[in-house]
């Protein structure tokens, strides 16, 4: 066709004259296939492709007319032939390599639509061994990126949803494609591939084997563009991790609204302290405003819990994400939509309870089906200056038996089952955190101080309001103190003991324990060690 351009345009246009079609993905094929084949394009295809367009009325070249070698191994090898890679890879500008090409009998091909074996599906529908490596693409992947490699001769399209880019690029330009077209398109190929390949890796190794392989990939398929990140003026997205996709669809049902970079940051930590109070077997509540918690509180049903909660602060729990473990009734679901609550996760809603909420177009309703921390990685990642920092992730249960008395008085079993419900809740404070409370209730947190000090006075101010509470409604008070890392001197100690602390619970480790201990010996302040510090930055 005399209209189609010449290599060298300004554009980068190159035309379309033959193209190879080898895809697992059959949908909106023949429509393209028909599109080609009307605008005088010659296409090859290997075997089940060339089976399904031949039925289509198509007239098809196959692979092993190309080759001159039939297809082997249970069509394991088809395409790995070089009258099949030398038309796609060869240097057009070069002389010699037409010239090459020429010797070998082989015609140029311009377009390559490929795409992969499904190896996500299969491994999502635990498959057995032996189908899910058949599912491991060899001839697809080496097509691709050969293509991709070439892309300033060679058009490759590996995602059907581009069909119509496609069409539209060869209509606007005459059966040609342009350069910025075709790089764009080799970009997304090799993106693809690394995104396969992480999936294979995945399988053959377990997570603390991948820890140590060397060039690790982190990525993730693209679940949803947030609206903005952190701030208006920052772009976010959300990537899904394929290993939990399973998992989330399974579990997490959002009835309303869409929630936005700072909604998962925050509905995350509400679902990680729910999973750490679920061995209570009660009514959990957690309040999250900016990361951290400012109300957590379990009690013998989610309204008496949301109650408590909420009193611990609530300045701090206006505009901020709920918790609970349990099913959101009418009462409840009234109580939380009397304020201004950008987010509420919960086990289930009653009918009435979302009906109520719906009538509050801004509140996000999520339900999360079960509290155990599935959905949860085994890794934190986070980007550093220069790459990624990759640790385990601190969601541990704590050990009894590392738990040491280091004082005279030992703590009474109230106080210790006190002392281990706010060891749970302060690894989820940001450092250098402190958490008091009493009767399985946080009282008091603080958070994101800069020394110890100052997050011990942040964590007292509500403790004496809820004392009056307690002690009106004739409840045995156990007032505790938890800390993310030790006390380096024994002033927070003294601190402690004036504002009504009597026990409290550290990892220990301070060249000064000695003086620590001592001072809560003074002062009839039970302490336990854990021996685990809990830095959360």
């Amino acid at each position: 066709m005399e209209n189609r351009g010449d290599y060298g345009s300004k554009l980068g246009t190159l035309p379309i004259r033959r193209a190879l079609i080898s895809v697992s993905q059959k949908n909106n094929l023949k429509d393209l296939a028909n599109f080609l084949t009307g605008m005088g394009v010659d296409i090859v295809s290997t075997g089940g492709t060339a089976s399904y367009l031949k039925k289509e009325g198509m007239k098809v070249k196959e692979v092993s007319d190309l080759t001159g070698f039939p297809e082997i191994l249970n069509g394991r090898v088809k395409t790995l032939h070089p009258k099949v890679h030398a038309p796609i890879l060869f240097d057009r500008d070069d002389a010699a390599s037409a010239k090459e090409l020429k010797k070998l009998g082989s015609k140029a091909i311009d377009l390559v639509v490929v795409n992969l074996y499904p190896f996500e599906t299969i491994l999502r529908s635990k498959a057995p061994r032996k189908e899910i490596i058949e599912n491991i693409d060899i001839g697809g992947v080496a097509l691709m990126r050969a293509a991709a490699k070439n892309f300033e001769h060679v058009m490759v399209v590996s995602d059907p949803g581009d069909y119509i880019e496609l069409k539209k690029e060869l209509t606007s330009f005459q059966g040609c494609t342009r350069r910025i077209t075709r790089k764009f398109f080799a970009g997304k190929v090799f993106s693809q591939t690394s995104y396969y390949d992480h999936l294979i890796s995945g399988w053959f190794l377990t997570k603390k084997q991948l820890g140590s392989v060397k060039n690790r990939f982190f990525g993730g398929t693209s679940r949803q563009a947030l609206k903005y990140g952190e701030n208006p003026h920052q772009h976010a997205l959300y990537l899904n991790d394929p290993d939990q996709e399973e998992k989330t669809k399974r579990l997490v049902n959002i009835l309303q609204g869409t929630l936005s970079y700072n909604n998962l940051i925050d509905a995350t930590a509400a679902y990680k302290i729910l999973c750490e109070l679920e061995e209570y077997n009660k009514a959990s509540c957690v309040i999250i405003k900016h990361g951290n918690p400012c109300g957590v509180t379990i009690d013998h049903d989610a309204l008496a819990a949301y109650k408590k909660a909420f009193e611990t602060d609530p300045i701090s729990a206006f505009g901020g994400i709920v918790g609970i473990n349990k099913q959101v009734d009418e009462k409840l679901a009234k109580k939380i939509s009397s304020i201004f609550t950008e987010v509420i996760i919960a086990k289930s809603f009653s009918p009435k309870a979302h009906k109520i909420l719906s009538l509050k177009k801004n509140i996000k309703i999520v339900e999360i089906r079960k509290f155990d921390g599935t959905l949860l990685d085994e890794e934190e990642i986070r980007s550093v200056m220069g790459g990624y920092l990759v640790q385990e992730t601190s969601f541990s249960k704590a050990n009894h038996e590392e738990l040491e008395v280091v004082t005279k008085r030992k703590p009474s079993k109230g106080e210790l089952n006190n002392l281990i419900f706010l060891w749970k809740i302060v690894k989820h404070v940001k450092s250098n955190a402190i958490v008091v409370g009493n009767n399985f209730s946080v009282t008091g947190i603080g958070a994101g101080q800069t020394n110890r000090v100052g997050s011990v006075k942040l964590a007292i101010n509500n403790l004496k309001k809820i004392e009056k509470t307690d002690k009106k409604n004739h409840r045995v008070v156990f007032n505790g103190m938890a800390s993310d890392a030790f006390f380096p001197f024994p002033d927070s100690i003294k601190m402690a003991s004036r504002n009504g602390i009597s026990c409290i619970i550290q990892p220990g480790g301070s060249i000064n324990d000695s003086d620590v201990v001592s001072a809560a010996n003074k002062l009839n302040i039970a302490m336990v060690f854990t021996k685990r510090r809990l830095f959360s930055h």
